[in-house]
């Protein structure tokens, strides 16, 4: 009879100890179920701001514009918005205009609503890429917040004009905050 409940009492323990070893690995994996959750969640909860196009605007032909059209291609409105676009032609920043801007401050930008921002090219520069003796890139940089104001997110993308198409094209980009880009 002592054999017996010898026998049970370490059948017990070592149901004991598989008991033990579930629950763990169920807190492991409940665990883990959270930090993907929270992943997904913040990932879908956050303004994604972005470029939706980039063309010439030649409706008045002595002052040619780049009109640039950006939008939050995310579920909740981008804070503290701030746009730069830059012309880089032959590798070198385009001056802006007299009396025009590079930077906008856009303050809040709601989910899918388009926004135009416009910069000047001189038509000297305009003609020489419209020629194709000249490239043009456009560096389209914003910084802006989400709903958790201490989180700064930002874009940075290229844009080169191709002339065979008549299009931009997207070359390049970048969404690390760390260092200017201007």
């Amino acid at each position: 009879m002592l054999a017996r409940l010898g026998r049970a009492i370490k059948v017990a323990d070592l149901m004991a100890i598989l008991m033990v070893l579930a629950t763990f690995f169920s807190a492991y994996a409940t665990w883990r179920t959270a930090l993907v959750t929270t992943a997904v969640f913040a990932v879908a909860d956050r303004p994604f701001l972005g470029v939706e196009r980039v063309n010439f605007q030649t409706s008045d032909p002595a002052h040619p514009l780049i009109m640039v059209n950006f939008k939050n291609f995310g579920n909740i409105p981008a804070l503290d918005t701030i746009v730069s676009v830059h012309a880089v032609v032959d590798g070198k920043v385009v001056k802006p205009v007299a009396d025009a801007m590079s930077e906008l401050n856009a303050g809040i930008v709601l989910p899918n609503v388009p926004h135009y921002f416009y910069i000047a090219l001189p038509e000297d520069k305009y003609q020489a890429v419209t020629a194709g003796t000249s490239n043009l890139q456009v560096h389209v940089s914003v910084v802006y917040k989400g709903p958790a104001h201490g989180t700064e997110l930002c874009y940075f993308e290229r844009f080169s004009y191709e002339l065979r198409f008549n299009m931009f094209q997207a070359s390049g980009g970048d969404d690390r905050c760390a260092s200017e880009v201007f």
